[in-house]
């Protein structure tokens, strides 16, 4: 997707009704309030595209405090105008997800410093790389980036086997089909966690627990010491803590996707 044309489209009627597309200007870009900066990868790429010159202050990854400057720009009227919006809304989205994904990284940390953070694939179409890509900025990482790269059963999967006979010979011939992933179980109960534990699985995904349960299956690693468990479902800012607080080794969730978009101030200004 041509992100610059989508906003730009032919020509900017208003730059252009106005004739002060050659006129020289100076844009600066700088958050209203702290944050961790995400997207400069794509703006540079859009101010190349547009021969703009330009110099950057901060790196993705960066936390940048209320008015330092991120990014400062020189070129045309036409050129600035055509590559602000977009390069704000960029920042804007990317930083959005990146700062929320490191608040719920350090409320975890502060509870457990081992633990991981991981987001599912519940992004929006069409916009993966650049959600996961924020999400790896703010200090996390993907837990799947789709049905290729790792192997998870679900109670969907589990539907299609009539016998327990069956299910069993199945989930034998999976672990040796793919002897070198390893093989993930959601799990909705210690029952279920239990069963599946016993089976080889090596990691239980512990969805919508409440942390009596959920402290109830991380006590099935004094039995089966390999396993590992996250938690998920309905993980936030608010909670985190919480599942952390159960001994999980690592927590998946949706929510850094649903970060509000964070506001960077854009100032544009003609020079001599």
């Amino acid at each position: 997707m041509d992100l610059l044309f989508e906003d730009t489209g032919y020509f900017d009627l208003t730059t252009y009704g106005l004739r002060i597309g050659d006129k020289k200007g100076v844009m600066s870009f700088s958050p209203k309030a702290e944050i961790v900066l995400c997207g400069a990868d794509e703006v540079e790429k859009i101010l190349k595209k547009l021969n703009i010159k330009h110099t950057f202050f901060k790196n993705n990854g960066d936390r940048v405090m209320a008015k330092e400057t991120i990014l400062e720009c020189k070129g045309d009227a036409a050129s600035l105008h055509k590559a602000w919006k977009i390069s704000q809304n960029i920042f804007e989205y990317m930083s959005g997800i990146a700062t929320y994904t490191n608040t719920l990284i350090k409320s975890a940390k502060a509870i457990n410093p081992s633990i991981s953070v991981s987001t599912t694939r519940k992004n929006f179409p069409g916009a993966k790389e650049l959600m996961l890509k924020a999400v790896m900025c703010g200090g996390g990482a993907p837990h799947r980036l789709g049905l290729y790269d790792s192997v998870l059963i679900f109670e969907q999967h589990l539907n299609f086997f009539n016998a327990k006979e069956e299910l069993e010979q199945g989930f034998k011939e999976l672990k040796h089909n793919f002897i070198e992933r390893k093989i993930a179980v959601e799990v909705e109960s210690f029952e279920q966690a239990s069963y599946f534990a016993s089976l080889g699985a090596d990691i239980l995904q512990c969805e919508k627990m409440d942390f009596k349960t959920l402290k109830s299956c991380v006590g099935l690693k004094q039995k089966h010491p390999t396993l590992l468990l996250s938690a998920t479902g309905g993980i936030n800012e608010k909670n985190i803590a919480g599942f952390a607080a159960c001994g999980v080794d690592f927590i998946v969730t949706s929510s850094p996707y649903h970060a509000k978009p964070l506001d960077i101030k854009v100032t544009i200004k003609e020079t001599n």
